[in-house]
């Protein structure tokens, strides 16, 4: 008995509250439907409470369930809206309903699968316009990740310049987010040196020196430089704080 004692003296009513949710769950609750309250000394916990706190996360993790698959379905109709293969001034509604819809994602993680090589041309583009749009930081390591798949290609992967500049610009648009307006979390040295580095290889890509030859800034070239001037920037703001 004073063993128990000494180990219900050193254990916090956090830990009681677990045990007591462990033995909810893994029994049956009629073996508890008696009990209304535990009492150990001073500390007194509510059953009824606890299971109403159990019941709110519940209902907390079936409303995210539930977001997250009004998000899938979302990115579905919108894969299935337009043609991917448009001209660019074709897909300026297209671009309009992607914005407005991105907007309103409750998780942005979900455009997180598309940023692959295997996707689709549409699922890339939407993904690319969202990304643009809403400048998810939490990204940047698999959007550069990703670019970086990109660029070794010689053939960009099949996705057409418009998607690839989109993405670019994506990029770009994050890196001003986090480095000149401070939104968290700030890159690591190791990712900005990365982003250099695939972004030096995009601008080598052959593939990328076909668009826009006569204006190169107007072409995918364009946001490389943008993107890289805000990495040497982010470098700099990077090797001040560690100094």
């Amino acid at each position: 008995m004073e063993i128990i004692t000494k180990i219900l003296g050193n254990t916090s009513i956090w830990e009681i509250t677990v045990l007591i949710v462990v033995i909810y769950f893994l029994f049956k609750p009629d073996l508890l439907k008696n009990i209304t309250k535990f009492k150990i000394g001073d500390i007194e916990v509510e059953l009824n409470t606890l299971k109403e706190e159990v019941k709110k996360g519940t209902d907390k993790i079936n409303v995210l369930e539930s977001e997250l698959k009004n998000d899938r379905q979302l990115l579905d109709e919108l894969r299935d809206s337009f043609d991917p293969d448009a001209s660019v001034s074709e897909l300026g509604e297209a671009r309009k309903l992607i914005k407005s819809q991105a907007r309103n994602l409750s998780d942005i993680n979900s455009l997180r699968e598309h940023l692959s090589m295997n996707s689709l041309p549409e699922q890339l583009y939407i993904a690319a316009v969202s990304i643009r749009e809403t400048r998810p930081v939490i990204l940047l390591p698999d959007l550069v990740s990703f670019l970086g798949e990109i660029a070794a290609s010689k053939t960009l992967g099949e996705y057409r310049f418009n998607t690839i500049w989109t993405l670019t610009s994506a990029l770009h648009r994050i890196l001003i987010s986090c480095i000149r307006d401070g939104i968290e979390p700030f890159p690591s040295e190791e990712l900005l040196m990365k982003a250099r580095d695939v972004l030096q290889k995009l601008e080598r890509n052959p593939k990328v020196q076909q668009d826009r030859p006569d204006e190169p800034k107007k072409g995918i070239r364009g946001p490389v430089k943008d993107c890289a001037t805000w990495v040497e920037k982010g470098l700099v703001k990077s090797n001040s704080a560690n100094a």
